[in-house]
């Protein structure tokens, strides 16, 4: 199917590494073939940000009104995230539009906090907590926020967004099941597309390392497991440093200086948030990069793929989307256990620099072929028109099922009225079959209660 209209609902400013990588997608998109038009989901102060230059038509998704966007595309696609400034524009729309969601986290609890606290305040959230995870989820004298992998694993919120998708796109295997659990239309997994041009090579190795996190300096990072592993370790000790390429807020900054003092580490270099350009140039006397999480909120990382993308050795955390990656392409370790293992990996790499070369260079290769946005688009085509071509057939269960259910046998003799008027012979085969799909679509009362109903009216 080519000439498939298109609307891409995604944050679309600098800032956005999701921006980023649904604008290369979109432009694959349109080199098969397809019309793709960038809606703006961002709200607030976040809308008045510049938007990415690009060829394709843009606007803001809260100016088009659902018949606009109903009638102008044939499949809406929403690139969802865990920060509502990005994506706030979307989440009052998705009751009224079939929205096939991109989730490109694992976790949004951030996200309905915010959209919580503008819809109703505290009694909004813990209905939506309710509804969604039942009643048990969220005692009335428990407070929402707990530790964070408890908040993962009880109420990760992912559930309340998917459930109003028509269908789903995860970036990994991890929050598949959830995902198919809460969507009531297919789900597939299609690994993150992004792109991390003209990075500098890895420095030779010298008697220094330096090891950089990039994104949001955030708790479960485990920033503070590199700083325990630098000052653990007699070799690593003095010839390590740790720089923070990325915001961190002052109390973390803080935090993470005094853990550093107290573990006998140099303290870490913080250098807030940075361009692309800027992120090329902190990273040319980097050796390692350290992609370490606990819990893992994310769907994929785009730093993973940018930290496999520079030929670097790479620290992970062994579980969630950072299990995918093939073992002889990073660092892994153990959850709970990263400082230790960390400190084996950092201590091998010392005696042996050649190991981390080679380990760099088969991370380059996975991230050119599975992660580019060429593959996601040639993934997520078929699914995409998959979509369009049932959309009938969920029109037709929609309006059904917007009748109340005594007058679902009338709609159906009302569509098959239609149909006679048309030309069709009452003795056509494809009456049966038309009877056939709207009982597995559940859009008309079962076979036996339908034909008790239609032998009263005659």
């Amino acid at each position: 199917m080519t000439g498939m209209r298109i609307g891409w609902a995604t944050p679309w400013n600098e800032q956005s590494a999701i921006a980023d990588s649904a604008g290369n997608v979109a432009l694959e998109l349109v080199e098969r073939g397809h019309a793709v038009t960038i809606l703006r989901t961002e709200v607030g102060s976040a809308l008045a940000f510049p938007p990415r230059p690009t060829s394709l038509p843009v606007f803001s998704l809260s100016d088009l009104s659902d018949e606009e966007l109903t009638r102008d595309f044939d499949v809406l696609v929403g690139h969802l995230g865990n920060y509502h400034a990005y994506h706030g524009a979307l989440l009052p729309r998705l009751g009224g539009l079939e929205v096939v969601g991109i989730f490109h986290d694992a976790f949004y609890a951030h996200l309905m906090v915010d959209w919580a606290e503008q819809h109703g305040g505290e009694a909004a959230l813990r209905q939506i907590v309710h509804e969604t995870y039942g009643q048990d989820a969220l005692r009335p004298d428990e407070p929402f926020w707990t530790e964070l992998g408890q908040m993962a694993r009880r109420r990760p919120m992912l559930e309340w967004l998917a459930r109003q998708t028509i269908a789903a796109v995860a970036h990994s295997g991890h929050y598949i099941t959830r995902l198919r659990t809460a969507c009531t239309g297919p789900v597939v997994t299609i690994p993150l597309a992004f792109t991390a041009p003209n990075l500098p090579p890895p420095p030779p190795a010298g008697s220094r390392m330096t090891i950089a996190a990039i994104g949001h300096a955030n708790a479960n990072k485990r920033i503070d497991q590199v700083l325990l592993t630098m000052g653990a370790s007699p070799i690593l000790r003095g010839r390590c440093r740790l720089r923070v390429i990325g915001e961190a807020t002052p109390a973390e900054r803080e935090r993470l200086t005094a853990l550093a003092v107290a573990a006998g580490a140099s303290p870490p270099e913080f250098t807030g948030w940075v361009s692309d350009a800027d992120l090329r140039s902190q990273l040319r006397d980097v050796d390692v990069i350290s992609c370490l999480r606990n819990p893992v909120l994310e769907g994929a990382s785009a730093s993973l793929v940018v930290a496999l993308a520079s030929g670097r050795p790479t620290l992970v955390t062994n579980h969630g989307c950072y299990a995918d990656v093939p073992p002889d392409t990073v660092m892994a370790c153990r959850p709970e256990s990263e400082a230790l293992d960390a400190m084996r990996h950092l201590e091998h790499l010392v005696a042996d620099p050649a190991w981390g070369v080679s380990m760099g260079k088969r991370g380059r290769a996975l991230a050119g072929e599975r992660h580019s946005p060429a593959a996601y688009a040639k993934a997520l085509l078929p699914f995409l028109e998959e979509i369009v071509a049932t959309r009938p057939r969920r029109n037709v269960r929609r309006q059904l099922l917007a009748s109340s259910s005594g007058a679902l046998s009338g709609a159906r003799q009302q569509l098959f009225g239609t149909l006679f008027e048309l030309g069709l012979r009452p003795d056509d085969p494809a009456l049966a079959r038309i009877d056939t799909i709207l009982d597995e679509m559940g859009a008309l009362p079962a076979r036996k209660e339908r034909a008790t109903q239609e032998e009263r009216t005659t």
